[in-house]
């Protein structure tokens, strides 16, 4: 069983570990490259047997792993290393489960891709002192198709309330839960890495291959340039379906993040989502915005309104301060 991680305000437990004499067991454990392997499998292969009917396998492509602060500076390293190995086991299973049918099985993926997101996250206050995962513990949630915990807490992404996700808590079996929104979304997130890795319909197990298929080994869909003081620019690529572009008074430090350090721009000033199907982008404005010249209407709470933007040579003027170049990347969009 895992500890209770109680959000009082939000009324989210996930297990419990009872303490002796009324006081809690100092954790020493740590989480290795082995445990997040083993985890992680666990998990998938848990969620499959559970999700698959008749000839149809089901089973989770989307995966947050929670973990304490000092764990996630620990493995962060590691995990581009971890993950194809995680992504190789995955398809073992996979194709261990296929052959158990005599017949043609549908074993098609529910999401185009793998999605992982690492966080070393915080669950806000409890009785005046910070309630965090403890070192040498770890949650992982799993969904069938990408559920981004850090995009969805910020309002980048609009998520169905009713989102089912599967939980797991350290050396413990997979909870079904649909969980309350709004409790998962109560942690403060302090860090987090984000991984993809396109489905191989061939299910090879190949790490070479898998690796090759993630964005770790790709350009950005688009790269954005604005001049830096002293001279020359700074380049940000773009390497998520959406991005904010935020100023310094922004604490976050997350990839989807583009701090430009300017008092002349907001946080969350602007937001530019790429859809995958279309192969467009689009962006909204939160503080005065110029679009190449042309001023973009604002977007207020969860009202967004969504411009067009061009692929290339786009100019984003925030505040009549700062110019913003916008360029897609032409092999891949």
């Amino acid at each position: 069983m895992c500890k209770i991680f109680e959000l009082l305000k939000k009324g989210l437990s996930l297990g419990t570990v009872e303490p002796d004499n009324g006081k809690q067991k100092p954790q020493t454990s740590k989480i290795t490259n082995k445990i997040l392997l083993k985890e992680l499998v666990e998990h998938f292969n848990d969620q499959m047997e559970e999700l698959s009917v008749g000839r149809r396998l089901l089973y989770p492509m989307s995966f947050n792993i929670l973990m304490h602060p000092d764990d996630y500076n620990t493995a962060k390293e590691s995990l581009p290393f971890v993950l194809p190995e995680v992504v190789a086991e995955f398809y073992a299973s996979i194709k261990k489960k296929r052959d158990t049918y005599n017949s043609g099985v549908n074993f098609a993926p529910p999401a185009t891709y793998w999605f992982f997101q690492f966080s070393a996250c915080q669950f806000g206050e409890k009785d005046g002192k910070e309630d965090i995962i403890r070192r040498g513990e770890i949650i992982t949630t799993g969904s069938l198709t990408t559920f981004d915990i850090q995009k969805a807490q910020h309002g980048n992404v609009r998520q169905e309330a009713n989102v089912h996700l599967s939980v797991k808590c350290q050396n413990s079996n997979t909870n079904e839960n649909n969980i309350n929104m709004d409790a998962l979304l109560g942690m403060e997130i302090l860090s987090e890495g984000s991984y993809t890795f396109n489905f191989d319909k061939n299910l090879s197990e190949d790490t070479t291959l898998i690796t090759a298929s993630s964005d770790m080994q790709r350009k950005g869909w688009a790269t954005l340039r604005w001049a830096a003081e002293g001279g020359g620019y700074n380049v940000y690529e773009m390497m998520d379906d959406y991005i904010d572009i935020s100023g310094n008074s922004d604490t976050r430090s997350t990839r989807n993040i583009v701090k430009i350090d300017s008092d002349a721009v907001s946080k969350s000033h602007v937001q530019i989502k790429y859809d995958k199907m279309t192969q467009t982008f689009a962006l909204a404005a939160f503080a005065k915005t110029r679009l190449n010249a042309r001023e973009v209407p604002l977007s207020y709470g969860g009202s967004l309104n969504w411009v067009t933007l061009s692929k290339f040579n786009s100019k984003i003027f925030l505040n009549d301060t700062i110019s913003v170049e916008f360029n897609a990347n032409p092999e891949l969009v």
